[in-house]
């Protein structure tokens, strides 16, 4: 995805003496790693640390770990979240830790979150003094810049009182999430698809809502011979917990689908991951059975279709693995038809509000292949959905769902969005 910043950040576990601040001196190094981090682009973009990369952190107290950065002659504390996860990569919603039951301390799986343009210049060598802190040092380049910068881990002894720059707000009266570049809300009958899309608007407001429906579709053949499809309308689902942070807010569903009468998957879980320029859907897949054993020819269906009124602004479509943009119109092309022929993971949805450049994650070891998917047709309608026809509706086809074996797996659907007035291209 052209809108993901490459970046990447090499980290040197550093033990000082002193308390944290610029009386502090080192005494030892250790070997720098260096690490793939990925940002969409704008001033808000957050930078994501496993905690297994600093492990002089880890078993402290999460309410004692500070984040800072080193402008002014001093270190200044920024603001920072961390969220926990397991080993199998599901977010500790409850603020428990599986090391802690009673107070939550830094686990390897978990993750520490931080915006990119936090970083400050490099803390210079100073002399050693008496009190003794951890304090790790983090290099964050961002190659697409040029530019490098510093971001400083310390472990305080006591909680710390970092400031909170809001960037990111939850309604839990409307299941919504608002930033300063976008507002999604979710719907209530099927918590893990959004319902509505707005962008914000220069003068302080919001867009229209530009969504007709986020949809979900499967298909295929049970035990060889019997044909299957489903559609949103054969899941049921649940919200089962929400943790809210000043950079990231994350949802967790619980999901089944209806398999034939009253029998149903197992469980299958999708986290919404939401920061202030991007989200990140993950379906995290653990299926106790092997698909292939009682399905064949199994593909699915990840898309979104654009709402169609006069007063909105015309849409195009664009994919970095084809030659020009396509112009959403309620009518299919030839142009439009090779794009379903395509099998990439990227493209991209452009208006006078903005850019939204999503980008599907499929791990190496997952057998699903991935295809783009375009159906631009007014005249077909594609139930259940709040609009007739399909105006725009693009997305993701997946094939070969029935080779994934019993291991849990995710599969990721990253959204960054820029706003018109900040877009510097693609």
């Amino acid at each position: 995805m052209a809108m993901l910043v490459k970046s990447y950040i090499r980290l040197v576990l550093a033990c000082y003496l002193g308390g944290i601040g610029p009386g502090m001196g080192a005494v030892a190094l250790a070997q720098p790693a260096a690490l793939p981090v990925s940002s969409c682009k704008s001033p808000d973009s957050l930078s994501v640390i496993s905690a297994e990369d600093l492990p002089a952190l880890l078993g402290k107290p999460i309410r004692q770990i500070t984040l800072l950065h080193y402008r002014d002659q001093q270190l200044l504390s920024i603001t920072s979240q961390i969220d926990q996860r397991d080993s199998e990569g599901h977010y500790l919603l409850n603020g428990k830790s599986a090391a802690d039951s009673r107070t939550p301390v830094l686990g390897p799986n978990d993750e520490i979150i931080f915006r990119l343009s936090d970083r400050g210049a490099r803390r210079p060598s100073t002399p050693v003094s008496t009190e003794q802190a951890a304090l790790v040092e983090i290099e964050v380049n961002d190659p697409q810049t040029g530019q490098t910068g510093w971001i400083y881990a310390a472990w305080s002894g006591q909680s710390a009182n970092a400031p909170a720059r809001e960037l990111i707000r939850y309604s839990a009266a409307t299941d919504s999430a608002e930033t300063g570049i976008y507002k999604i809300s979710f719907s209530s009958r099927h918590p893990f698809l959004i319902e509505n899309f707005h962008w914000r608007l220069a003068t302080g407001g919001w867009s229209p809502d530009l969504l007709d429906a986020m949809k979900i579709r499967h298909q295929g053949n049970m035990f060889g011979f019997i044909p299957f499809k489903r559609t949103e309308d054969d899941y049921t689902s649940r919200l089962t917990g929400v943790k809210t942070g000043p950079l990231r807010v994350i949802r967790h569903t619980e999901n089944h689908v209806r398999i034939l009468w009253s029998l149903k998957t197992p469980a299958v879980y999708i986290d919404y991951v939401m920061m202030p320029d991007s989200f990140v859907m993950d379906t995290i897949i653990d299926i106790p059975f092997n698909l292939g054993l009682f399905f064949s020819g199994v593909e699915t269906l990840t898309t979104v279709d654009w709402r169609n009124a006069p007063a909105l602004p015309e849409l195009t479509i664009s994919s970095p693995d084809t030659t020009s943009s396509l112009v959403v119109n309620g009518q299919m092309s030839d142009r439009k038809h090779q794009f379903n022929t395509v099998s990439g993971t990227r493209f991209s949805v452009h208006s006078t509000y903005g850019s939204i450049f999503i980008k599907l994650d499929i791990p190496d070891d997952v057998p699903i292949q991935p295809w783009l998917y375009l159906n631009d047709r007014l005249d077909v309608a594609d139930p259940p959905e709040n609009q007739p026809g399909q105006f725009g509706n693009v997305g993701y086809r997946t094939t070969g769902w029935e080779n994934i074996d019993t291991e849990v797996r995710h599969v990721k659907f990253t959204t960054c969005m820029t706003a018109a007035e900040a877009e510097h291209g693609e």
